[in-house]
């Protein structure tokens, strides 16, 4: 390095020296048009192509629209106060022009830009360097100029926007609403299944991708093609991955320039008005289609992306998509997210925290508007994230469930890094704050307040010890309906997942020959009965003819208790289980043949397995805490029965270990009885449970399980 570059790298020259003395002007490529925001007039801008969105009031318009580059500051305040009368120093055109500054409005020149650019980029890798990671969180993978081709797909399209076809798309989407209700119990299951990915596998994956992109393209192009449609342009399209989710992204911010409102909110809503389209179609074709073909569940496939997942998600305000964007325009607030969040931290850290923060001002009627959005939004934001942790466990599960918590944990990670890195900054900013408060509160009487309760904590026991296993529910009370004699069934009176009390009919059956012997019965029956009438009228054979009238009526009712079990009804009260009951009307059973399974689903029991090595410890009513693998609360309950011998494992509920020195254990089954008001569990649901043995200090947990191991050992 030479004496000149060792110059250059302690005193560099400023931008500003380097490409000349320059003056601010606007944009050659600027979109304006004047909106009436708040009932107050504002001059709405916009670069084609940059897509950011600047407001001006009119003085501020007038005053930005005299930077030409060319005239210097003093020139600009002459000039404004010529047209409008108004005087203005050059120290206000001074502020004004570095305040529009700093939100990069005006425009650079090239080699302005790559100065611009060469600085940004060194920041970027110092913040690389510094952040020794890399963002997986939000990516963007590839983007192109959609203009051209949006222009010629509107003009094929413009009778998409007609009166007579949004009627059109009205009546259909009307027709879907049917279907969904008729069939809304299976659907909105099917849907949850659908998303939960317990049961894909790799193939079933790939096609979840392909119809997602596919349709995420359409619902971007919908954006694009309405901004279009109410004169704006479309510059800025491309494919991105969010939390490694496929997502499209579409930049139709010229619709803010030359729409209105209402404009604005159609642009907003055109994405989930085509993929509801998409699902009128499909549940029509899946409505007419035969159950089984490929057409029919490719059909029910769309429908399950397009149709329930659009209104929780796309429509819901508290994330931000479509819904959160629309009710921004309704409610007038663009940054709501931003904003609130902003208000409640500051608040928090202001007026708890005694932080030296300010807190902005706000109208009565907005901070409570914010204070309750930006808890909500922030809740249901990490519910979402959880449930995004949750499916990839449950994706990574099905190929591999010993080790599910690795990727799960690893995305954890991912998406709480930067709260994370927030949260230790946040703590010691808030340690720097309170620096000189903590040593003038850390007496040697309050150390030694904090190393008693350090010793309690370890010492006392506080500490919940608890034996874990796998459950699987069934039914506490079943009753299994089997076929008497031989017979048809003419009628199926109930069908899969009805509930029925006791008694009430199910299903009804016919035996000819039963129906003939019935028939010969009544008929003897009614003739001993005169014979016994007449005997005592002419004291004839009386006893004989009383003998054959107990032995007719024996028959008599024997035959009829047979043909009272052709009536088929419930013994209990419960839901029918019976998989395809309406498909036996009209066939034949057999003598001792399964006809319908009536499950109580009020109450149900849990059968949980317990290792061998474990079962010294539990006892009854210990507390149990069962997680359902279908449900995110826990349910609680006691431990009822412990069984006397070594049981199975159910089925599905362990993984065969393919290592020598692993050997699965022996298992005892303890029962908890559940209850079950609300219905929403069902037999066969399985999960992890927690019995609480006792509680523990720190240390009595290490010691005991030191302890253990000794004893096993060392024998």
């Amino acid at each position: 390095m030479n004496l000149s570059e060792v110059l250059n790298v302690a005193l560099p020259e400023l931008p500003a020296q380097r490409i000349g003395r320059t003056f601010p002007r606007l944009p050659p490529k600027l979109i304006a048009r004047e909106q009436i925001e708040g009932g107050e007039p504002v001059i709405v801008v916009m670069v084609s192509g940059d897509g950011s969105i600047f407001r001006f009031s009119r003085e501020q318009w007038t005053l930005a629209q005299l930077f030409n580059g060319e005239r210097s500051l003093k020139e600009i305040a002459e000039l404004y106060q010529q047209q409008t009368g108004f005087e203005l120093g050059e120290e206000q055109v001074a502020e004004f022009a570095n305040s529009v500054e700093e939100s990069s409005f005006w425009y650079k020149t090239p080699l302005e830009k790559n100065i611009t650019a060469n600085q940004k980029l060194q920041e970027q890798r110092k913040s690389r360097r510094n952040k020794k990671s890399v963002d997986l969180a939000i990516m963007s993978l590839s983007a192109w100029d959609p203009d051209a081709f949006l222009t010629r797909v509107h003009n094929a399209l413009r009778f998409a926007y007609s009166g007579w076809f949004t009627l059109l798309t009205l009546a259909a989407f009307a027709i879907m609403a049917v279907i969904f209700l008729s069939g809304w119990g299976e659907i909105w299951r099917d849907t949850v299944k659908y998303y939960t990915f317990t049961e894909k596998g790799a193939a079933d994956l790939a096609e979840f991708w392909l119809l997602f992109c596919g349709l995420g393209f359409f619902h971007e192009c919908a954006h694009g093609l309405t901004c279009k449609h109410y004169g704006g342009e479309v510059h800025r399209m491309g494919f991105m991955l969010v939390y490694l989710s496929p997502a499209f992204f579409c930049d139709v911010g010229e619709v803010y320039v030359y729409g209105g409102k209402w404009q604005r909110i159609a642009a907003i809503i055109a994405g989930i008005w085509v993929e509801l389209m998409f699902c009128s179609a499909a549940s029509i074709l899946w409505w007419g289609t035969p159950v089984g073909s490929p057409v029919h569940d490719f059909a029910y496939k769309i429908m399950l992306i397009t149709g329930v997942a659009v209104v929780l998600m796309n429509l819901n305000p508290l994330i931000k998509l479509d819904g959160y964007y629309l009710f921004g325009e309704l409610i007038g607030i663009s940054t709501l997210k931003e904003s609130s969040t902003e208000y409640i931290s500051s608040w928090i850290k202001r007026s708890l925290l005694r932080l030296p923060v300010d807190v902005p001002y706000l109208s009565p009627r907005r901070r409570w508007l914010f204070a309750i959005y930006a808890v909500l939004s922030g809740l249901y934001s990490y519910v979402v994230l959880f449930a995004i942790v949750r499916l990839v466990y449950n994706v990574s599960s099905h190929f591999n469930p010993q080790w599910a918590f690795l990727p799960a944990l690893a995305l954890a990670l991912l998406i709480f890094r930067t709260r994370l890195r927030s949260s230790m900054r946040f703590m010691r900013d808030f340690y720097l704050d309170k620096k000189p408060e903590i040593k003038n509160w850390w007496t040697p009487r309050r150390k030694l307040i904090t190393a008693a309760i350090a010793l309690i904590i370890f010492f006392v026991p506080v500490w919940r010890e608890t034996v874990s296993g796998r459950f699987v529910l069934e039914s506490q009370q079943r009753a299994v309906l089997r076929a008497v004699l031989p017979a048809q069934i003419t009628a199926v009176l109930t069908d899969e997942g009805t509930s029925v009390l006791a008694g009430t009919p199910l299903l009804t059956l016919r035996n000819v020959a039963l129906e003939k012997e019935t028939d010969t019965a009544r008929t003897q029956l009614n003739v001993a009965q005169m014979t016994d009438r007449e005997a005592q009228l002419k004291n004839g054979k009386l006893g004989q003819a009383r003998a054959e009238l107990a032995s007719d009526v024996e028959h008599y009712q024997a035959v009829t208790a047979q043909t009272a079990t052709l009536q088929v009804s419930s013994p209990i009260a419960g839901a029918v289980v019976t998989r395809g009951l309406r498909n036996l009307a009209g066939s034949f059973v057999e003598r001792g043949a399964e006809l319908v399974e009536i499950d109580n689903l009020t109450d149900l029991r849990a059968r949980i397995f317990v290792p061998e090595f474990e079962m010294h410890r539990l006892r009854t009513g210990a507390l149990v805490s069962l997680k359902l693998d279908s449900l995110f609360g826990p349910v609680r309950g006691e431990v009822n029965t412990l069984a006397p011998a070594v049981s199975e494992i159910a089925a599905g509920l362990a993984t065969s270990e393919q290592y020598k020195g692993a050997v699965a254990p022996h298992y005892y089954v303890a029962t908890v009885l559940v209850p079950n008001a609300l219905g929403r569990m069902k037999p066969g649901m399985s999960g992890d449970a927690k019995i609480l043995v006792s509680r523990r200090s720190a240390v009595g947990l290490c010691w005991e399980v030191a302890v253990e191991f000794v004893k096993r050992k060392l024998w």
